[in-house]
């Protein structure tokens, strides 16, 4: 029996919804077991997976922090990349989501930072950048 695979860039919540549907797992399943398949598929997907987020209006939110914090808990490697000169002001939030500094970039400019998401094959990208979502098709993610 197949067992639904997360989407790249699917979030937990969406994925579980659709695996938990999943008329095959249904049948064979009962509700507890489909629900421990689905959350080992999800956190295995994530696995090495490389998602990245851009960090004023992004990461720096609330809501981007959470999002991060839980994508690093499935086992996805979070990195910040941004357009700022500096990293510097950016280690302390990266610090406190458990972010390596070593995945911290401060890349100068909109143009760079798309370079570094493809120099680093990341799978995922959050921005809230339009411009810089639509300069990377398959990967980036409007952030709102």
């Amino acid at each position: 029996m197949p067992i639904p695979k997360p989407h790249s860039g699917e979030s937990e919540t969406d994925f579980l919804k659709r695996c938990m549907s999943d008329n095959v797992m249904v049948s064979e399943y009962d509700a507890q077991q489909r629900s421990a398949i689905c959350r080992t598929s999800y956190t295995e997907k994530l696995a090495g997976e490389k998602i990245s987020f851009d960090y004023d209006g992004t990461f720096s939110t609330k809501k981007g922090f959470d999002r991060a914090i839980n994508l690093i808990q499935s086992g996805a490697d979070v990195y910040i990349i941004s357009a700022r000169d500096s990293k510097d002001g950016m280690l302390v939030r990266a610090n406190k989501a458990g972010i390596l500094f070593s995945r911290v970039y401060a890349t100068g400019s909109n143009e760079a930072k798309v370079q570094k998401v493809k120099d680093l094959n990341i799978t995922v990208h959050y921005d809230n950048n339009s411009k810089v979502v639509e300069a990377l098709p398959n990967i980036g993610r409007l952030f709102t």
